[in-house]
């Protein structure tokens, strides 16, 4: 199977607030990577003219969507990716940041994971760039306690459990979800680590590496709201 073939399965998933300039930049990379694949933007009601971008994209290939969540009284990463699973067809899928520190290239490594069987595939870091200090110390410390929680629950402890470059079998990620609506908060920014925490004990979870990349625009989405709300979901 080539893969383009593959990529007939696939849909990639690039949640969005106020990217105008990056999601342009990366719906026309994936479709010259990928031409038969899948996208869905999930836009939490952005107000730089995202919107606008994404949907001259759907009118000119119909593979790609726009997921317009402007007026959901909740907002949010983990609900963003929640609502666009419901509306994926594809048996696979993957989910990006459209600031193009996950690799897009690398798709084809995740999906080639989740063709071999794997139902859970994790983008894990290699290596980062671009990070102070700060922000160095505060991904050790949430990795660290969050290892800690999964080991208190028997759960599977891949290398990267804060990763945001992740995919999985649609159907096998939608039952865990909706299996599980206490732990799996709609108010968080890490679905991932929800994820993981009710997991299958016995999960095979298949990994594949990249190196984390500088933001070529735009700026990180994550403060002290989104920090606060991860370690409310530890324990």
């Amino acid at each position: 199977m080539n893969k383009s073939q593959s990529a007939e399965q696939l849909t990639v998933i690039i949640p969005t607030l106020n990217e105008r300039i990056n999601v342009e930049k990366m719906i026309d990379r994936l479709l010259s990577l990928y031409q038969q694949v899948s996208i869905i933007v999930a836009d939490d009601g952005s107000t730089d003219g995202t919107n606008d971008v994404v949907l001259n994209w759907s009118v000119k290939n119909s593979r790609v969507f726009f997921l317009d969540r402007k007026e959901e009284a909740i907002k949010g990463l983990t609900i963003s990716l929640v609502d666009a699973l419901k509306i994926t067809k594809t048996k696979f899928f993957i989910v990006i940041d459209c600031d193009f520190q996950h690799p897009p290239e690398k798709i084809t490594d995740g999906l080639n994971l989740m063709i071999e069987g794997y139902q859970l595939v994790i983008g894990t870091r290699s290596s980062v760039e671009g990070w102070s200090f700060r922000r160095k110390i505060i991904s050790w410390g949430a990795t660290t306690l969050g290892k800690f929680s999964l080991l208190l629950r028997r759960r599977p402890r891949p290398k990267d459990i804060m990763s945001g470059f992740f995919g999985g079998e649609v159907q096998f990620v939608k039952e865990l979800i909706d299996q599980h609506p206490k732990t799996i908060s709609p108010k968080g920014y890490k679905l991932l680590f929800d994820l993981l925490k009710v997991l299958p004990r016995k999960s095979e979870i298949g990994e594949f590496f990249y190196t984390f990349q500088a933001r070529e625009a735009g700026e990180s989405k994550i403060g002290m709201k989104q920090i606060l709300v991860y370690f409310r979901s530890l324990f």
